[in-house]
């Protein structure tokens, strides 16, 4: 490991070369340091964790050129000092006197937050560059593109998530562009599922999924998030897939691809999608699905063929039914019961009939018997489609689907619409509720047309589209005990005599 680290540190202008820096010597030094120590014995332990990760993300970078770019290693320059200050605040956590220890706690203890705070910086810039180690410019382009801004802890404090100057991140003009990620506890290894056993399920071999996606090519590329790459791929028998492989590699705190590999497989439905198979070898973590010719329902509400190929009102509405009809099934009828956590259109997949299937169940909840909520105090979801008391406490619960189904509802009926610039909206309205007051606004006037995508105005449905808009403000309701279940939504969007209540101002109204 020494000679590949030393390798790492050879090569000009990277993030390795920090003045002679001997990474492997230090870190192994903290690992030995942390045996002994008898205060903040755990927080020495992540501390010890984070500094192995980053001596394992460098080695992993040392043969690529995108790390020569100086604003791709320059937040990392401070490295030595850190990975030194590391080790001498571990050795105040050792054997002292307890006159030492009590003269000298409050401030060891406050050192130990700012070097995990730094260290943490760094393993999550690191991570960054991992996910673009295999691609050229153009990959990388994409992948910065789709990176989470923002870091959001639990007590709502925004900061930034990668330490990239914010002028290099791109984004599309999306309201789903922006992610909130909350980072939580100690870095993981991430290990070989040992309970895989679902019939029907196939462990496919790694050369298997490079054949059917010629090795992984940038042309196969359908879909580029944070934290995977999605190929079309084509098995020897024909049978035409999408395969989700993790961008990253072992050692991070990111289980999404495993989540979805334990929850997918016991789902059952026409409108969730259907999980194929899997491979999990080495570093790799992969998922087999069954292809979407329509891809992303997104692309037909804000993206090119929402102008090309606008979607008229009898294939929203059966998209919108096939959605709550899904949500419903993982809310009520699967078992356990399921919280999907970040429905958007973004994450709803249309078959070759315009056919709706609920796709990524990396955040997803699977709920005890008796809960009916989960709270970890982790904020990980999609700007415009995040409950409010999901976003302020990390809380998920049925009644946050009901919220994202709501705010999705919003955009399916908007289409590429813009709101007027004379509608004042707050930072956080803007980028959390962006429909929710203009909706509100012209529902309280009657004026609901406006809000109406254009393209739909000739059509005879303009009643139910209104009614739809009420359905999708009850969603969006402030408060959780106020908002209707899927169940009853569903009911309200199937059954046109059903009395809808009025709704109050709804969230982010401000």
């Amino acid at each position: 490991m020494i000679i590949e680290v030393c390798c790492c540190l050879g090569f000009a202008a990277n993030v390795a070369q920090l003045a002679g820096l001997d990474v492997a010597r230090l870190v192994k030094e903290i690992k030995e340091r942390v045996q002994t120590v008898s205060q903040n014995k755990e927080d020495c332990e992540l501390l010890a964790e984070r500094a192995e990760l980053i001596l394992d993300l460098l080695g992993r970078l040392q043969k690529s050129k995108v790390i020569e770019d100086p604003d791709m290693w320059k937040p990392t320059e401070r490295l030595r000092s850190t990975l030194c200050g590391a080790c001498e605040v571990i050795e105040f956590c050792r054997e002292r006197s307890c006159t030492y220890r009590f003269c000298k706690s409050d401030h060891t203890a406050k050192e130990l937050r700012k070097v995990l705070k730094a260290l943490k910086f760094c393993v999550t810039h690191l991570t960054a560059l991992a996910t673009i180690i295999n691609g050229d410019q153009t990959t990388r382009y994409f992948l910065v593109q789709q990176t989470p801004d923002v870091v959001q802890l639990q007590d709502g404090v925004l900061a930034p998530a990668l330490g990239l100057p914010a002028q290099y991140f791109k984004y599309n003009d999306r309201n789903d562009r922006g992610e909130t990620l909350g980072i939580s506890g100690k870095a993981q290894l991430v290990t070989e599922p040992s309970s895989v056993n679902e019939p029907g399920l196939k462990r496919f071999a790694l050369s298997q999924l490079e054949v059917a996606t010629d090795n992984f090519s940038l042309e196969n590329q359908i879909g580029v998030g944070a934290f995977s790459i999605v190929y079309q791929g084509r098995l020897n028998e024909g049978l035409e897939v999408a395969v989700k492989r993790a961008s990253y590699v072992d050692k991070i705190p990111f289980h999404q691809l495993e989540n979805e590999l334990d929850l997918i497989p016991k789902l059952q439905h026409t409108n969730i999608v259907k999980l194929l198979g899997y491979c999990t070898r080495k570093r790799e973590r992969i998922l087999v699905f069954e292809y979407m010719p329509n891809r992303s329902l997104d692309s037909f509400i804000t993206g090119e063929r929402a102008t090309k190929e606008p979607l008229d009102w009898p294939k929203r509405s059966q998209i919108v039914r096939g959605i709550a009809q899904g949500a419903v099934y993982l809310h009520k009828l699967c078992e356990p019961r399921i919280i999907h956590g970040d429905l958007k259109p973004g994450n709803i997949l249309l078959d070759a009939s315009l056919k709706p299937k609920i796709c990524d169940f990396g955040i997803s909840k699977a709920l005890k018997a008796d809960a009916d909520k989960d709270c970890t105090g982790v904020v990980v979801g999609s700007r415009g489609f995040m409950a409010p008391e999901y976003k302020q406490g990390g809380c998920l619960s049925l009644q946050t689907d009901v919220y994202s189904f709501g705010a999705t509802l919003l955009q399916i009926i908007r289409g590429k619409h813009i709101s007027p610039s004379s509608l004042a909206l707050s930072d956080e309205s803007r980028n959390y509720g962006p429909l929710n007051k203009w909706a509100w606004n012209l529902w309280k006037d009657g004026n609901l047309m406006e809000l109406i995508d254009p393209s739909l105005h000739d059509e005879t449905h303009a009643a139910e589209m209104k009614r739809w808009v009420q359905i999708a403000l009850l969603c969006v309701q402030q408060s959780p005990e106020e908002r209707p279940s899927m169940w009853d939504v569903l009911l309200m969007l199937s059954c046109d005599s059903v009395i809808l209540p009025e709704p109050k101002l709804p969230a982010y109204y401000c």
